[in-house]
């Protein structure tokens, strides 16, 4: 039941990511609830993992412009940095824009291995 309500935690928490209160919010940005954790949803070893590092990993892993803040280079530092990813997600503010985006699907992934609680 407690991971259902990881997104609005997500959301809640993105005021507290560097996300300023003033700034324009993305218009297309879609709202990600969701009831729970869906079928078939990929795990950190079956995709998720592979996801973030194609992703993720040139700016947050060792030599990457965000390492020093959050690295996503491993099972351990994802699933530590779970709140983090979940409320950049849902608030469409990474990848920062100007930056190649992820495809819908890639973040519809990523939001359900957080909802089905980060399985490795």
């Amino acid at each position: 039941m407690a991971k259902i309500l990881l997104l609005p935690l997500f959301a809640t928490a993105a005021a507290g990511c560097g996300h300023s209160p003033s700034a324009a919010p993305v218009s297309d940005c879609p709202d990600d609830q969701q009831a729970g954790c869906p079928d078939g949803a990929l795990t950190y070893d079956t995709g998720i993992g592979a996801l973030l590092d194609e992703r993720c990993s040139p700016c947050h892993a060792a030599g990457g412009v965000e390492a020093s803040t959050l690295l996503l280079t491993d099972y351990d530092h994802a699933r530590g940095a779970q709140t983090s990813i979940g409320s950049q997600l849902v608030t469409c503010s990474m990848p920062p824009a100007g930056s190649p985006q992820l495809s819908s699907d890639e973040r519809q992934q990523i939001l359900d291995w957080l909802t089905c609680g980060t399985l490795r």
